[in-house]
């Protein structure tokens, strides 16, 4: 296996921990996995490094132990010193755990029985993922998701306006559900007749009064009927 293992990779290894994880498990799980190699990455290279240096052991030991704490630089933490040096392993990680959230919403769309090139496809035409009624060659609509990881960011409400129907995450920052996010999200989602599906948590949190919104369980249930209906209920 490769230093830095692919999304699918981490994503087996989480699955197998329980193939009936639901969903925030699942997505969770993974997250886990992928801080442990991330981990055990940088003991591994602080190990190569020091040992080097003929170090004794006990100031091995101490220097590694400096090196691998979690430190703060301009404001932003970082898990250690290594990653704050080596940005190019924090940026790999990066796109690694965005892939990792599209394949748990690729499992609950198998979950619902809907097969992978006939009743959606995966990053097409600028979006995540697309959903077909009734299959992908003799469709009569589509819908267009946009999924996200754990923080919803402006480019997450500016990809559902330019780029999707709905949005799928696993959206753990309740500040971030604003008035005016929320406003702005309901209002795209009527537009498209589509829904925000974010964890059961975070949505049991939101206080205001939602109509498009829902948590991301149901989110396999609600494309299967798409592709049965062409609509979502």
């Amino acid at each position: 296996m490769p230093s830095i293992p692919s999304a699918e990779e981490i994503f087996r290894e989480a699955l197998k921990l329980n193939p009936d994880f639901d969903v925030n498990s699942l997505h969770y799980k993974t997250f886990e996995v992928m801080v442990r190699y991330r981990t055990e990455y940088y003991k591994r290279r602080v190990d190569e490094i020091l040992s080097e240096l003929n170090l004794p052991i006990e100031i091995h030991r101490k220097v590694k132990k400096r090196l691998l704490e979690p430190i703060v630089v301009r404001d932003k933490k970082y898990s250690n010193f290594m990653e704050e040096v080596s940005r190019r392993v924090s940026q790999a990680f990066q796109p690694i755990s965005g892939h990792l959230a599209e394949l748990c919403a690729e499992r609950e769309l198998d979950r619902a029985g809907l097969v992978k090139d006939i009743h959606f496809t995966m990053r097409k035409e600028r979006t995540d993922l697309i959903v077909y009624h009734p299959e992908i060659y003799s469709y009569k609509s589509r819908h267009r998701i946009e999924v996200k990881n754990v923080s919803l960011r402006e480019r997450a409400v500016r990809g559902l306006a330019f780029d999707g129907d709905s949005l799928f995450g696993f959206f753990n920052q309740l500040r971030e559900f604003t008035e005016s996010n929320i406003r702005v999200l309901e209002r795209r989602c009527a537009r498209t007749g589509g829904y925000c599906y974010i964890p059961p948590n975070t949505l049991s949190q939101i206080s205001q009064t939602t109509f498009r919104f829902r948590s991301n369980t149901r989110f396999g249930q609600d494309m299967a009927t798409f592709v049965k209906t062409g609509a979502i209920p």
